[in-house]
């Protein structure tokens, strides 16, 4: 080995750390849509980091599966940027935190990470669904319907009417993941139908990719569109103290 000099050079710093809003997403394993789709939403608000982290869930979805996430949770909260500030921290499984239960997601994570605000879908789509004055509800979700009544029970035990709801049946994100925007607004058409004084249509889950869809959806069918990762990232803006209008994505955002 050269025996050599290393003269050190003087480092500087920047003041922050690159962004002046972070927010942390915990989503499923095998789950290709939801950070994307989160990502989505805030694209054109500047200044806003987002850092996802993972944890395991069963390709099969079902209650028993969703609530075993809680086992995981405490870890999966802990590993965004562990050690440094995070406005707010988002568990990104609208099903899951029903099945594991609100106020536990809650607890676990705010162990893992004290201080921290927290959203979850199930919340942030009850919270907008009521910015939106909405009473009566179609309600679509790509579950299973064991899976499905999670949500549906969740919503009416919060008072609003369930008016219509539909499924598209499938087993994970595996599937989940790949559904079309054709097919989301076609499913969104056909729901809203079966209830046509619905006031809203909620689209549960974070598996499917909803950016693209909710806008289109929208002007046919004439009510708010609401979708899990749509909410999600209008909740996590607002429990972080930054409320901005965006234009293509909904009512929701637009106001």
């Amino acid at each position: 080995m050269i025996d050599r000099p290393w003269p050190r050079f003087p480092v500087t710093y920047d003041k922050g750390l690159g962004a002046a809003l972070s927010i942390g997403v915990i989503a499923l394993a095998e789950d290709r849509a939801g950070v994307w789709d989160f990502d989505q939403f805030l694209k054109d608000i500047p200044d806003i980091g987002v850092f996802s982290t993972r944890l395991p869930m069963s390709a099969d979805v079902t209650p028993q599966s969703l609530a075993q996430m809680g086992e995981h949770l405490g870890f999966a909260a802990e590993t965004p940027l562990p050690g440094s500030h995070l406005d707010a921290i988002a568990f990104s499984c609208t099903a899951g935190t029903v099945a594991i239960g609100l106020d536990k997601v809650h607890q676990i994570i705010s162990a893992a990470r004290p201080g921290v605000a927290i959203s979850t879908p199930i919340e942030a789509g009850l919270a907008a669904l009521r910015h939106l004055g909405t009473r009566r509800l179609a309600l679509l979700t790509p579950y299973r319907p064991a899976t499905a009544d999670l949500v549906a029970d969740f919503f009416a035990e919060k008072g609003l009417s369930i008016e219509a709801c539909l499924t598209l049946a499938l087993t994970g994100d595996l599937d989940m993941n790949r559904v079309s925007a054709d097919c989301l607004i076609a499913a969104g058409r056909a729901c809203l139908a079966q209830a046509p004084g619905s006031e809203a249509l909620f689209i549960s889950c974070t598996g499917l990719r909803t950016s693209a869809v909710i806008q289109r959806l929208e002007d046919e069918i004439k009510v708010p569109v609401v979708t899990s990762n749509q909410a999600l990232a209008w909740h996590c803006l607002r429990i972080a103290g930054k409320t901005q209008a965006v234009s293509g994505y909904g009512r929701l955002f637009a106001e």
